[in-house]
């Protein structure tokens, strides 16, 4: 019993830890597509490459025999049908986003799409993966709270929610919950390189296409030809590959409810990452938002009952 307990505590631990990455690697992405967009790229077309670069390293790796892969034609059909409920959700999400952007301020989208761990701890508890316990409960009350806090100094007076920057925001954090609750035991044979691979290849087309259709040839701009914007889409579609992959680790270890509020690092890491490179202090509020997402993730991670600190919960 011992033994079984700590190689639980130990693929906790690991989850934990590859989901804690997944959220600091994420949050730094802000400035590096800031960069981006200065030099003239546009927020689809930025994200298709970042996309493409990560499914073209994620692939290599798989084609060069340094990853496993099975053959998806072998694979249950219900693994199948989840796989592509995964890729069309995940890409989905990224595009009703960039319309979200253009409908409301960006911190309104984000205070609203960052409250996807509530429908992650709902979906998970109706299908009866998880229960939705008191300290489950306290522990996306106390995230929310600290979101608010660490959100709330990028709301200036201008910023005015609109019913279609509610609604795309909504749209997306529910496309985010249903991949992380996807992922989550449904297609387990899929190594977790292979499927991240082909959730960016999904991101791609999905992106790409949205990118064409928006911009048509306008498409090639200047930033063709500049350093800068190549610079920062090679570094996100470098290091953006990565935490797509230890996400998906993360959550067959503990779990959807557990990965997701562990993510709210994501803004947290995004502020902090600002404030260095602008030069900015961080407020006494941003910091108590941070403290109290801490507290959050602590106590998400604590078993439901006594049986299911044997198991993830």
């Amino acid at each position: 019993m011992a033994a079984s307990t700590g190689t639980t505590e130990g693929r906790q631990v690991r989850g934990l830890l590859k989901v804690m990455a997944a959220a600091g690697a994420m949050g730094t992405l802000g400035p590096v597509a800031a960069l981006a967009y200065g030099e003239g790229i546009g927020p689809a077309t930025f994200s298709a490459l970042r996309a493409g670069i990560g499914a073209a390293i994620l692939g290599a790796l798989i084609l060069s025999g340094l990853q496993p892969s099975v053959s998806l034609a072998r694979l249950p059909d219900g693994q199948r049908v989840r796989l592509a409920l995964a890729v069309a959700v995940n890409g989905l999400m990224n595009l009703v986003l960039f319309f979200a952007f253009g409908a409301m301020a960006i911190g309104l989208v984000m205070a609203v799409f960052y409250c996807y761990p509530v429908l992650v701890a709902l979906m998970s508890a109706a299908l009866g993966r998880e229960r939705l316990t008191p300290v489950r409960i306290l522990s996306l009350g106390i995230a929310c709270a600290g979101l608010a806090l660490v959100l709330g100094g990028q709301l200036g007076p201008e910023a005015h929610a609109t019913a279609a920057g509610i609604a795309l925001a909504g749209i997306a954090a529910t496309c985010h919950a249903i991949y992380l609750v996807t992922i989550r035991g449904g297609f387990d044979d899929v190594p977790g390189v292979q499927a991240t691979s082909l959730v960016l290849a999904g991101g791609l087309v999905i992106s790409g296409t949205a990118a064409l259709a928006i911009s048509g040839v306008g498409i090639a701009g200047e930033w063709l030809v500049s350093p800068v914007a190549w610079a920062a889409i090679l570094c996100a579609g470098t290091f953006g590959a990565l935490p797509k992959v230890w996400v998906m680790g993360g959550v067959r270890l503990i779990g959807s409810t557990r990965a997701a509020v562990a993510l709210l690092m994501e803004p947290v890491v995004a502020v902090v990452v600002a404030a260095l490179v602008l030069g900015q202090q961080l407020t006494a509020a941003e910091l108590a938002g941070g403290a109290a997402i801490l507290v959050a993730v602590v106590l998400a991670q604590l078993p439901t009952t006594a049986r299911s600190a044997l198991t993830a919960g």
